[in-house]
């Protein structure tokens, strides 16, 4: 390149460049998955829509009547965690920090 067409390389790529970086930041979303093992315990699996797991996430389970905190755990290094299901009506919350947080019915 010239000196002429460097700063207008710089003036057109570098926009270019913040927008990859901002959709690659917010690219993704958190969700979970609930599986019955049949044998009273529920199965969760935490991943992100980009593939990833929700690996060491936060797991919070809610009486869906009053809003108590039933249960609290954390995924494994898989993404997967899994609990007793609860007598009552529930909610499950799994969250991996700010912006990555799902909340969702129990079964």
């Amino acid at each position: 390149m010239t000196a002429r067409t460097t700063p207008l390389a710089l003036l057109v790529l570098t926009p270019l460049f913040v927008l990859a970086l901002c959709w690659q930041a917010h690219a993704h979303t958190l969700y979970f998955t609930l599986h019955d093992a049949g044998d009273g315990m529920v199965e969760l699996e935490g991943l992100f829509s980009n593939g990833a797991l929700a690996s060491r996430t936060t797991v919070k389970i809610y009486d869906k009547a009053d809003g108590s905190l039933l249960w609290q755990g954390r995924t494994d290094d898989f993404g997967t965690c899994t609990f007793e299901r609860p007598e009552v009506p529930y909610e499950v919350e799994v969250d991996a920090g700010p912006g990555h947080k799902a909340r969702g019915a129990g079964i």
